[in-house]
């Protein structure tokens, strides 16, 4: 289990390490969870700290499942960069990448929507999320969401255009993504790269970043990168991720506690 994070001390070698970056999550990390998925926001004094570590020098690089323009929606950075769709889509220098092979799967996930769009009339506080080429369907709000993801994965089972997609569960969500090879793994490593990060830290709170924190642990041990990994864990947040990381916080709030002690900390 990781360890609580209670003082930035064992960071600072970090900071030391430059071009250093913070790359994270948002949903959960960054953004409070909220019951439907298009009200969440990044708070004004995380985003006002994140701002303020840019203008210091930090590299801040975002990486989620939500689609670029939602994901640089909630959190109002635009000096950030951001891995969108599990990295499926960069953005980087003001300009978009996406990743080869996508053009299929825009109208598979329509096809998608369509195909599952009654699962919201069957199973009331169902939502459909559809973020380009992937779909998201949300049972947050159901009466009982552990029924209703047991019936939302029996369906996409069924499913043919779903079959074609690769189903990853999350925070009360199950989405269909490209089966590319990509992941928030694959997104922060293009990103160390691109960014030519020396030192960083990873922040997320949900099954798919463990793909982030694998892979900084990666880099770490072959000497490419000086880095911590933090969970957020929350009381709803999956266990194997605090396993899996370096340091823990207990939700948010102590994110924006995180962010505040780098920007006192940080060098220049």
């Amino acid at each position: 289990m990781a360890r609580q994070l209670t003082s930035i001390g064992p960071l600072l070698p970090l900071l030391r390490r430059l071009p250093f970056g913070v790359l994270s999550d948002i949903d959960g990390t960054l953004a409070p969870i909220v019951p439907r998925p298009e009200d969440a926001r990044v708070p004004d004094n995380t985003r006002r700290l994140l701002s303020a570590l840019v203008a210091k020098g930090a590299k801040v690089a975002l990486i989620s499942g939500r689609s670029l323009e939602a994901a640089r929606s909630i959190a109002g950075l635009p000096d950030a960069a951001f891995a969108a769709g599990h990295g499926l889509t960069l953005w980087i220098d003001g300009r978009a990448e996406a990743a080869p092979g996508l053009e299929e799967y825009e109208p598979l996930a329509l096809e998608a929507e369509r195909e599952l769009s009654h699962l919201a009339a069957d199973i009331p506080g169902v939502q459909l999320e559809n973020k380009g080429p992937l779909l998201a369907v949300h049972y947050r709000r159901t009466a009982d969401p552990e029924t209703a993801r047991e019936a939302i994965l029996a369906v996409l089972q069924r499913s043919p255009v779903a079959g074609r997609f690769w189903v990853q569960e999350g925070r009360f969500l199950v989405e269909l993504r490209p089966p590319i090879g990509l992941d928030k793994g694959t997104a922060l490593e293009a990103l160390v790269e691109r960014l030519g990060l020396k030192g960083a830290i990873c922040l997320g709170d949900d099954i798919t970043d463990l793909d982030m924190f694998r892979a900084a642990a990666r880099l770490r041990e072959e000497g490419r990168l000086a880095a911590a990994t933090i969970a957020v864990a929350s009381s709803e947040a999956a266990p194997e991720v605090a396993a899996a990381a370096d340091y823990r916080l207990a939700d948010t709030g102590r994110v924006e506690w995180l962010l505040a002690e780098l920007l006192r900390a940080l060098p220049g």
